[in-house]
C-alpha cells in the first residue's frame, strides 16, 4: 500500500538537518542492485545454484504474495517487481526499485544475506539505508525459514526483468541516507519470530501475519511526531494522505467488534461484505494482490487475531459506522426537463447524486438487488465519522478483482471519462449522501476536496 509510504518519510525533516552535516553524500537511484563500494570487502555474488525444491519456491511465493511485495514494486502497466512506481512524499518521489533476479538492474547479485538485511534491516548491498517506504520495520519480524524461502522464490522463481526505474531525488535533507540511522532508532523494530511459521497455532499464526507480513499496522496504526507507529494505539486508525484506514480494533464503537470472523475472513477474500463495508484504494490493493490469495486457514487466524486486538475509541464516533442510514423515502425530484450536455451550472448535492449514482446505488440508496453496486446505508464507508474514504472513491473510483469478482466503479475527478465534478461539486454530493444515509453531514469544503485530489495516484 504504497500511500502510507509518503507520509512516514515526513519524519526525514524532523532528523535530517542535525545528521546533515555528518555525510556530503547524497542518494543516489535507490537501487538494491548497486555495487558496493570498491573499499568494502563485501562477499562476491553467489555462484547460481540448483533451483531449489518445489516445496521452498511454493513457500516463498506464498511470503511474497502475504507481504505484499507487488504492490510497491510494480509500476502502473508495468512489468511484476520491476519496479518504478512513484511514491509521492513532500520530499520528492521515492522510486520503488527492481527487485527482479536480473544481475545488473535488479537484485540478481544479492546473496541470501543480503537479501536478509535489505528486507529486515533496511540496508542495501552497498551499505546505503533504504526508505522505510520499504516497511522492512515489520518484515524484522519475519522467521529466519520464511525469509529464505522468499529469497529462493525471488531469485528462481521471479523473470528477471532488464530495466532500470527512475533515480529517487529527494530534497534536503531526505536525501541524505544517512538520516534514516537515526530514524530507525526511533521506529525500532521487532525481533525475528522464531521456528517454522507454518507450525504456528491460530493466535500465533495470526499475530505474524498482521504484524509481519501483511504489515497491517503500517496503515492502520496512527503515528507520533517521529512518524513511527503509537504502540499503545495499535490499529486505532490513521489518516493516509487522502484515504483513512479505519480503526479496526475490537471496538464496537470505532473498530469492526460487531464483525464476526466470518464476516472478516469475506472482506479478506473479496473486499466486500453487504451491509457492512467494501475495499478501495490502498486496501483494494491489498485485497486484491494480498489476502485474497491466503488460504482459508490464515485468512481465519488473521481474522481471529484482529478481532481480538483490545478495543480503542475515537471520539468523532458516535456509533457504529456501519450501522447508520436507512432506505430513502421521498418523491421522485426528477422533473422531466432534460438538462444540456453544455450546461456548466454546479449542481446542489441531490441533483448530483440523481444524476451520477442513483442509476447504479439507486434513488433511494440500496444499491443493487446482487451488491454489485453497495448499498450507502449500513455502510462503514459512508458511515464513519472520517469522510476521507468516501471523498477519495468519488475521485478516484474502484477497480477491484478479488475472489473471482471484479469490482468497479468510475472516478469523478478531472480525468474522468464518466463526469467530472468540481471540488464543489465533490463536497456536495458526499455531504448529500452522509447526511442523507450515513452518520450525518460533516460539512465537507471544496478546500478540502483539492487537497485530497491532489494526492491521486500519478498516472504514467
Amino acid at each position: 500500500m504504497p500511500d502510507v509510504k509518503r507520509k512516514i518519510l515526513w519524519s526525514v525533516l524532523v532528523t535530517g538537518t542535525a545528521l546533515a552535516s555528518l555525510s556530503a553524500t547524497p542518494a543516489r537511484a535507490d537501487d538494491p542492485a548497486a555495487p558496493p563500494p570498491a573499499a568494502t570487502s563485501a562477499a562476491p555474488p553467489a555462484t547460481p545454484a540448483a533451483a531449489p525444491a518445489a516445496d521452498l519456491m511454493a513457500r516463498g511465493e506464498y511470503i511474497a504474495t502475504a507481504g505484499d511485495c507487488v504492490a510497491c514494486h510494480t509500476a502502473p502497466g508495468g512489468k511484476p517487481f520491476a519496479g518504478g512506481l512513484r511514491i509521492t512524499t513532500p520530499m520528492g518521489d521515492v522510486v520503488s526499485t527492481n527487485i527482479t533476479p536480473d544481475p545488473d538492474h535488479g537484485i540478481g547479485k544479492y546473496t541470501e544475506e543480503d537479501f536478509e538485511k535489505a528486507v529486515r534491516h533496511g540496508l542495501r548491498r552497498d551499505g546505503s539505508r533504504l526508505y522505510p517506504a520499504m516497511p522492512y520495520v515489520s518484515y524484522s519480524g519475519m522467521t529466519d525459514d520464511d525469509v529464505k524461502a522468499m529469497y529462493a522464490w525471488f531469485m528462481h522463481g521471479v523473470k528477471p526483468v532488464a530495466v532500470t526505474p527512475p533515480v529517487t531525488e529527494l530534497n534536503f535533507p531526505a536525501n541524505l541516507r544517512i538520516t534514516m540511522a537515526v530514524w530507525n532508532l526511533v521506529a525500532g523494530s521487532v525481533a525475528p519470530e522464531t521456528g517454522d511459521s507454518a507450525t504456528y497455532d491460530k493466535m500465533r499464526r495470526g499475530k505474524y501475519l498482521a504484524n509481519a507480513l501483511e504489515h497491517c499496522g503500517t496503515c492502520h496504526t496512527p503515528r507520533n511526531m517521529m512518524l513511527s507507529e503509537k504502540e499503545d494505539s495499535y490499529l486505532a486508525g490513521a489518516p493516509l494522505l487522502g484515504w483513512y484506514a479505519p480503526n479496526i480494533t475490537s471496538s464496537k464503537t470505532s473498530g469492526i467488534g460487531n464483525w464476526s470472523e466470518d464476516d472478516l475472513v469475506a472482506y479478506l477474500k473479496t473486499g466486500h461484505v453487504a451491509g457492512l463495508s467494501q475495499a478501495a484504494g490502498p486496501m483494494g490493493e491489498a485485497v486484491e494482490h494480498s489476502t485474497s490469495h491466503l488460504t482459508d486457514d490464515d485468512m481465519h487466524a488473521l481474522a481471529a487475531y484482529i478481532l481480538q486486538v483490545p478495543a480503542k475509541e475515537d471520539e468523532a464516533e458516535h456509533g457504529p459506522r456501519e450501522a447508520f442510514g436507512q432506505a430513502l423515502d421521498v418523491p421522485d425530484i426528477r422533473s422531466g426537463e432534460l438538462t444540456r450536455i453544455d450546461k456548466l451550472d454546479e449542481m446542489t448535492g441531490p441533483h448530483i447524486y440523481d444524476a451520477n449514482c442513483a442509476a447504479c446505488h439507486g434513488g433511494n440508496g440500496a444499491g443493487t438487488s446482487d451488491h454489485y453496486a453497495p448499498s450507502l446505508f449500513h455502510n462503514s464507508v459512508v458511515g464513519s465519522a472520517h469522510p476521507d474514504d468516501l471523498i477519495m472513491t468519488v475521485l478516484n473510483g474502484v477497480d477491484r478483482t478479488a475472489g473471482g469478482l471484479h469490482a468497479y466503479m468510475p472516478g469523478f475527478d478531472h480525468g474522468s471519462d464518466v463526469q467530472r465534478l468540481s471540488n464543489t461539486e465533490v463536497a456536495a454530493l458526499v455531504n448529500y449522501v452522509t447526511a442523507t444515509f450515513g452518520s450525518g453531514d460533516h460539512g465537507v469544503t471544496p478546500d478540502q476536496v483539492e487537497k485530497m485530489r491532489k494526492q491521486l495516484p500519478k498516472t504514467p
